[in-house]
């Protein structure tokens, strides 16, 4: 292309090196302007900076005694548990969204039946994080022989979420991220801190890192 361009723009005009290679840069600097990434890159890159806000969010939580774990796996099944929290709360399995569609809300809808975020049913993404939460509490119960019982979340980064920023839909609480920290500490104590070093400490063994 610099070549044609070179040899076009000397016919048609002299006194102008390389001015050519300029040209076929300045095309090729469009042409990859137009090109965008595959929508599974977008969705991952968006999820993955869900999960980066929703991590700062719960950090001060672990400086008052929390136990907070991130990007953990749950042996036997394929999903990932983007944050995990055992405080004076109990125990929370939180998932990251980072919904950002303009306008879009989360809601349920006036039969109680479904959960949408805008136009888009979330039940299956409801049945994933419960489906998560059982696992990750029988995992626990086998290796402390206590009666664990872990709270399901949906952390939602952008959308608002009901009329109050929370609401719960199927025993899964969903909140505004921004509530996240909030909504645990007004949680009442059900966890002494030897418990949450125990439950804690358990969790990171048995739930080993995904990556």
């Amino acid at each position: 292309m610099a070549g044609l361009l070179d040899w076009w723009i000397g016919w048609r005009i002299t006194g102008i090196p390389l001015l050519g290679h300029g040209a076929a840069l300045a095309v090729l600097v469009a042409w990859c302007g137009t090109l965008a990434a595959p929508q599974h890159v977008t969705a991952w890159r968006s999820g993955a900076e869900g999960e980066r806000k929703t991590a700062r969010a719960l950090a001060p939580l672990a400086r008052h005694g929390a136990v907070i774990l991130h990007d953990r796996a749950i042996p036997g099944r394929k999903a990932n548990i983007d944050h995990f929290a055992v405080g004076r709360w109990g125990i929370a399995l939180i998932d990251a969204k980072n919904w950002q569609a303009k306008g879009a809300k989360v809601a349920v809808s006036r039969d109680g039946s479904t959960l949408w975020y805008g136009a888009y049913a979330q039940n299956r993404t409801v049945a994933t994080v419960q489906g998560e939460a059982r696992s990750a509490a029988a995992v626990l119960r086998r290796r402390e022989g206590l009666p664990v019982d872990i709270q399901p979340i949906i952390a939602v980064h952008g959308a608002s979420v009901g009329r109050r920023g929370i609401l719960v839909f199927d025993g899964v609480v969903v909140l505004e991220a921004r509530r996240l920290r909030k909504y645990l500490r007004r949680q009442r104590v059900i966890l002494s801190p030897a418990e949450v070093i125990q439950i804690g400490r358990a969790a990171d063994e048995t739930l080993p890192p995904k990556s």
